[in-house]
């Protein structure tokens, strides 16, 4: 497979005589005998020609392209008026771009697509934006000089940024909690290509309306419309803008500088979270080969995640010698792929990767315990997973691209570790805690689902929707959901609160809730049935964010007490149960207000599950179906909601925890992620419904129509698709019909 070459970013140099490679690159961690060669490989990262030819003006990153090149120039056949015409990771990796965005490479393997723009190019595109912000600029890609990421589209590219760890106020990130959290700011994560941008600038005015306090049909859905014409979680989710996880990965490279050469103790514990100390890690036992041995430095040795490191690097080692029939791991193991997976998943790597997860991609997936978690105790599957989205929404492209050699490798380590397949009983004792490493490899099992369906080939989206969530699904079954619920901590004394029990039992609860919701999303854009029944969620709601992301055991049990005091309805109240009286004809006040303080989390789960019935109403053969229940539970959810936003002038509610006005790096793990656009969900399916109800009204054709004519559903006709274009062009049409 294609996603499984070794990038040339990862592969290490072997040693082919005894002189140590003293000079290391920063960037990607390769190593050098001699200055000038690690000199030369570091312009690669770089997007700088120095070298320039005098007879066609033709530039150049390395002299002996330069000397080649002189060779055949004719001295004008060069010009190329300052574009080049393939895209960043085809001239990467020299090979033949089709110009198209995507290129057929970066569409094969589901990667971004970018081109760089010469220096004077670049400075006639900016002359042209700043004389007309309304104007059309072709398919020219605003390029910085010394990076082929794109300029977020929110910041000016000549704004001054001030690094929010260094100025406590500096306004980088201006929006509001209540802007970023209810009002639609369009896909704040840089745009795919330059016409969303001029269209982002066109529109502002309009985008920076409430629409979240305004469920009518004057709402758009453009936030699903980019969602299914976008692969990738950059370009799918909410994970901040560019700026603002540049500034995480300027903040953790700021963290590991100030840990060289320190000695790690248990007092010393990073944003990370560790706390425990490995005296000596056995890192390299059974490492025979010298030029592995040669690669790893110094500081490994008491650092305490180099223990994690090699029991990753155990565990794949094993997935690639002993692979199973029909297995999706195709590498071979050698010397340079040891080398390759030392360095992915080396302890500093590791360390940054699990920040970018936290930073970055968390919110949008909420069900870890950031406060308790330990990586070093952590099961490997689950570091190993969380490393990996969390390359893959680094703001450096290397990252992104080295990712994708252990998407399979990581896939089958996490699906045949033991507690995933173990038959163990799980019982609910007051002791939660001793399940953890269950839940662990559940949430392993759900990164790789996220990061293969949202990030792999079409083959990994096929085999993660058909088989590997079905297992997820038996899996959380044999568990048995209805375990996942709460102790009513409001009736206890702190000293009989259990903070890792509460913890864990919370874990569990949003692990179910998140796999609901996987399940609607693949109904909702794939067109696959679904695997799981509302009736069977008969679990506890998600507590609120405060609670959920409190840092000590006293703090937690205040806010329980606080927002979910002794009699609070929560506390008797299931999902199936909020479901079924949303669909019932009659909703009291009390019911309302119950369901609206659930919170963002729930009420995304709620509406979620409109499109199951959604689902079922369309499938069914028979004409006698009703539609009354899904009217009631969209008429409901829409009130419900709206009650919830008009409790935000009253201050940052439970599950709001962090004002985004000048939110720090270090603190945008508490934002709320893309479940804030929930009420697009809401409107989609209302749309659907009516449709739904106009066929309904419209004439039956004859009893027996003929094979080829008939329509196998009045809406989406193909089910199981892996392509969510279907579903797009249904949101389209929705969207050109309101206009």
């Amino acid at each position: 497979m294609a996603s499984e070459v070794l990038s040339p970013s990862i592969r290490s140099e072997q040693d082919t005589t005894s002189v140590p490679a003293r000079y290391q690159c920063h960037v990607c961690l390769k190593r050098y005998k001699r200055r000038e060669h690690l000199f030369r490989h570091t312009s690669s990262h770089t997007s700088e020609r120095p070298y320039r030819c005098d007879s066609c003006d033709g530039s150049f990153q390395r002299a002996d392209v330069l000397k080649r090149h002189l060779r055949t120039c004719d001295g004008g056949s060069s010009r190329s008026g300052g574009r080049r015409r393939a895209c960043d990771r085809c001239v990467r990796q020299k090979k033949a771009c089709s110009a198209n965005q995507p290129c057929q490479n970066c569409s094969r393997k589901g990667v971004a697509c970018f081109y760089s723009t010469a220096p004077e190019s670049e400075e006639k595109l900016s002359q042209a934006i700043s004389r007309d912000h309304d104007g059309s600029i072709g398919d020219s890609v605003p390029q910085d000089g010394a990076s082929s990421m794109l300029i977020d589209p929110t910041i000016p590219s000549d704004s001054s940024i001030q690094l929010p760890w260094t100025q406590q106020n500096s306004g980088v990130f201006a929006t509001s909690p209540l802007d970023n959290l209810f009002c639609r700011p369009f896909l704040e994560s840089a745009s795919p290509t330059w016409q969303d941008y001029l269209l982002l600038a066109s529109e502002s005015q309009v985008l920076r309306d409430n629409p979240l306090l305004d469920t009518g049909r004057s709402q758009s859905l453009r936030f699903l419309d980019r969602f299914t014409s976008n692969t990738g979680l950059l370009l799918s989710f909410d994970c901040g803008t560019q700026v603002q996880r540049e500034s995480v990965a300027a903040q953790l490279e700021v963290e590991s500088h100030q840990e060289i050469g320190q000695t790690y103790t248990s007092s010393n514990s990073t944003s990370l979270g560790l706390q425990a100390v490995v005296e000596s890690p056995p890192l390299l036992d059974n490492l025979s080969d010298a030029s592995t041995v040669d690669c790893i430095p110094i500081n490994w040795l008491c650092d305490p995640l180099s223990l994690k490191t090699h029991e990753i690097l155990l565990l794949i080692e094993e997935v690639v010698t002993i692979k199973p029939r029909n297995s999706s791991v195709t590498l071979d193991w050698s010397s340079a792929l040891k080398n390759a997976c030392l360095q992915f998943f080396s302890p500093a790597n590791l360390r940054r990767f699990l920040g970018f997860y936290w930073a970055i991609w968390h919110p949008n997936v909420n069900f870890i315990h950031r406060p308790s978690f330990d990586p070093i105790s952590a099961k490997p599957a689950l570091v190993a997973a969380m490393a990996t989205i969390g390359a893959c929404v680094s703001p450096d492209m290397p990252d992104n691209e080295d990712a994708r050699t252990w998407f399979n490798c990581v896939e089958e380590m996490v699906f045949i570790d033991d507690d995933f397949n173990s038959d163990a009983i799980y019982s609910t004792s007051n002791n939660m805690s001793i399940h953890r490493r269950k839940i662990q490899v559940l949430q392993a099992a759900y990164i790789v689902c996220l990061y293969q369906n949202w990030e792999g080939t079409d083959s990994s989206k096929s085999r993660i929707r058909r088989n590997r969530f079905a297992t997820l699904v038996s899996t959380a079954r044999d568990i048995g959901i209805t375990t996942a619920t709460h102790l009513n901590y409001a009736e206890m004394g702190r000293h009989e609160f259990e903070w890792k029990g509460y913890a864990t039992r919370e874990e569990l609860i949003r692990m179910f809730t998140w796999i609901f919701l996987l399940d609607t999303a693949f109904v909702i854009f794939n067109n696959l049935p679904p695997r799981m029944v509302i009736k069977e969620m008969k679990m506890h709601l998600a507590t609120p964010e405060s609670c959920f992301q409190a840092l000590t055991a006293d703090e937690c049990h205040r806010e329980i007490q606080t927002h979910l005091p002794c009699g609070n309805a929560y506390w008797n109240l299931s999902f199936r149960g909020a479901f079924e009286a949303l669909a019932k004809d009659t909703f009291s006040p009390s019911m309302r207000q119950i369901i609206a303080a659930s919170g963002p989390l729930n009420l995304f789960a709620l509406t979620s599950a409109i499109h199951s019935q959604i689902f079922q109403y369309r499938s069914s053969v028979s004409s006698s179906q009703n539609l009354t229940p899904i009217r009631n539970t969209l008429q409901n959810w829409c009130d419900s909601w709206q009650l919830f936003a008009s409790t935000l002038s009253a201050g940052l509610p439970p599950h709001v925890t962090v004002d985004d006005t000048s939110i720090l790096p270090q603190d945008m793990w508490k934002r709320i992620g893309f479940c804030r656009y929930c009420p697009e969900f809401w409107l989609l399916g209302s749309l659907m419904t009516e449709r739904l109800a106009l066929l309904g009204d419209l004439p039956q054709g004859n009893d027996l129509a003929p094979l080829e004519d008939s329509a196998l559903d009045p809406i989406l006709n193909k089910y199981d698709q892996t392509s969510m274009r279907q579903v797009n062009n249904l949101i389209v049409g929705f969207q050109t019909f309101q206009l």
